[in-house]
């Protein structure tokens, strides 16, 4: 799989307006300190926050390709039984990524250039990215990013994608997809900025996310989500594989020899319900592990 994104940056601000919902006081003090120590040091064109924070790990590849397979992990395309691929804890994806800076956070190992305060930029990153059903699913295809999409609309100019459509960009942002006059088009668009201000690009879509993160607490709120408060890497990593397994790719229309595939309405709808359901998750689990991991008495 190539190196793609997993959520769009709202995507992943939206796992963290509804992760910042779920923290505990001691362990939102500890988190803002360790971001802000961080924006410090990595001297961003603004200072990230809890819910910007999330998208440093993007941010950075303008300048680096040096996490890019941490973004996730190559699972064998089956269905039942399946395994967690050998070595998944020795070599770099997004299984690996998550179980080390648990692991670094919790003082039981060191990571040489990574200190506590990016392996939190970086937990909060791919703790959302293993929720996004193409980044733990790979038919021979890099993720879906080899499967063309004909009829994606681009955001912000509403004119059909000529090159560049494909399964896994609809997937990053298919929490806020609509089937509109037969295209995947988009319910609202992130704000334009310049690609050298990211984080303060991202500040100017905060009122959206807030608007958009109520919306889906109040469609799956986490008593109403089995799995919300607990599971790890592992677990997660294969329930997005079989969600990207029985839908993402079992529910693709089927498209000619050599031409995009259309995606229907009932495939736009049926995405939008699961990306929705898995942000949701993605927050909830973020939230439960960070208490875990700064607040004392949740230890």
């Amino acid at each position: 799989m190539s190196a793609a994104r997993a959520w769009d940056p709202l995507g992943h601000m939206l796992t963290m307006e509804i992760a910042s919902g779920e923290l505990t006081p001691a362990t939102r003090d500890a988190v803002d300190k360790a971001i802000a120590r961080f924006s410090v040091n990595e001297k961003p064109d603004a200072p990230y926050d809890l819910v910007t924070a999330a998208c440093w790990m993007d941010d950075a590849r303008a300048r680096t390709k040096e996490f890019n397979e941490w973004h996730y992990v190559n699972l064998p395309f089956v269905r039942d039984g399946l395994p967690i691929p050998e070595g998944s804890r020795a070599a770099p994806n997004v299984i690996w990524g998550i179980e080390q800076c648990v692991a670094i956070l919790e003082g039981k190992v060191e990571e040489p250039g990574i200190d506590r305060d990016m392996a939190l930029m970086i937990l909060l990153h791919l703790a959302g990215d293993i929720q996004q059903p193409l980044h733990a699913t790979n038919r021979d295809d890099m993720g879906g990013n080899k499967v063309a999409v004909g009829n994606l609309k681009d955001e912000q100019s509403d004119l059909i994608f000529s090159r560049g459509g494909n399964l896994h960009f609809f997937w990053d942002s298919a929490y806020r997809r609509v089937f509109r006059d037969g295209d995947a088009s988009v319910e609202f668009a992130a704000p334009l900025y310049p690609r050298q201000t990211p984080v303060a690009g991202h500040q100017k879509a905060r009122d959206l996310v807030v608007s958009a993160a109520e919306k889906i607490r109040a469609e799956f709120p986490a008593a109403s989500l089995a799995g919300a408060s607990g599971g790890d890497a592992r677990a997660w990593a294969l329930e997005s594989h079989v969600l990207g397994y029985d839908f993402a790719y079992a529910k693709l229309p089927d498209a000619a020899e050599g031409l995009p595939v259309a995606l229907t309405g009932e495939y736009v709808e049926g995405a939008r319900g699961i990306a929705g359901r898995q942000i949701a998750l993605a927050g909830y689990r973020i939230a439960n592990l960070l208490n875990r991991l700064f607040d004392p008495s949740r230890k």
